[in-house]
């Protein structure tokens, strides 16, 4: 029976990983600056656009300049939730490297929790770079949080958020152990997930009923939410409903991941698929 993994052996993994992911540094710049700015700058020329074609003020109770705000917190805020690119795992499935976590003293999910502390680390590092340029940069249009403590509900609740597609991400990998191909279901995963999440499309444009329904969800309290919450759009009190849909989804995410895991790893043969 394998004792739980020290504290140190995780510390030492999450040092790790922080030095790969810094070691090219120029690259680890632009792809950051890509990923950050690059995606809103067009999302906030196409709903110019959308206003302009419409020859409306409002769309869904926000004018032009609202909706440019709300665009930049939600890619702001969507900058510190993990990725699905951050996990190998279906890759090491199929190529048959997973026996080794039969004889080493060291559980699979714990090189994915040490990846997602480093991300969440760097992220968040860059995160406040951006906000604090962004700030300076462009003193008119950059959202603001109304409070400090509005900010750090955000941060908190985009951070737990972000655990959760941890652990949904892990899942799906661990689907490697049955399916052929996982790299597609994945992009599917992640193209809806920030749809549900407000990331795509401000649920104040969806059916009332729609934008009701999602908000039960964890996608929309890891992004949309908080960045309602940071711009003063929703009370602070509103935050305790997301924390506890984000921990009921935790909870839940958590037994699926180890359940299938244990379902998986029970049939693997080890020599690849």
């Amino acid at each position: 029976m394998r004792t739980a993994v020290p504290a140190a052996l995780l510390l030492q993994a999450t040092v790790y990983e922080l030095k790969k992911v810094t070691a090219w540094r120029v690259g680890f710049l632009v792809r950051e600056i890509a990923r950050s700015l690059l995606r809103p700058l067009l999302t906030i020329f196409l709903f110019q656009a959308v206003f302009a074609a419409q020859g409306a003020e409002q769309l869904g109770g926000r004018n032009l300049d609202g909706t440019v705000r709300y665009l930049i917190a939600v890619a702001w805020i969507e900058g510190l939730i993990f990725h699905d690119r951050m996990l190998d795992l279906a890759e090491q499935i199929f190529q048959g490297y997973v026996t080794k976590y039969l004889v080493m003293p060291v559980r699979c999910f714990t090189l994915a929790l040490a990846r997602f502390l480093q991300f969440s680390v760097t992220q968040t590092a860059v995160a406040a770079l951006l906000g604090a340029g962004g700030a300076l940069a462009f003193s008119g249009q950059w959202p603001l949080p109304v409070s400090p403590l509005a900010l750090i509900v955000s941060l908190l609740l985009a951070l737990c958020g972000s655990y959760c597609f941890l652990l949904l991400y892990f899942t799906i990998n661990a689907l490697a152990f049955w399916l052929e191909v996982v790299w597609t279901l994945l992009v599917m995963t992640r193209f809806v997930t920030l749809f549900l999440a407000g990331a795509m499309l401000p649920l104040s444009w969806m059916p009332a009923e729609l934008a009701r329904a999602l908000e039960y969800g964890f996608p929309y309290w890891s992004i949309a939410g908080p960045a309602e919450i940071l711009l003063g759009e929703r009370p602070l009190s509103d935050a305790w409903t997301g924390f506890a849909v984000i921990g009921a989804s935790i909870l839940a995410l958590e037994l699926l991941r180890r359940e299938v895991w244990r379902r998986g790893l029970a049939r693997y043969g080890g020599s690849g698929m």
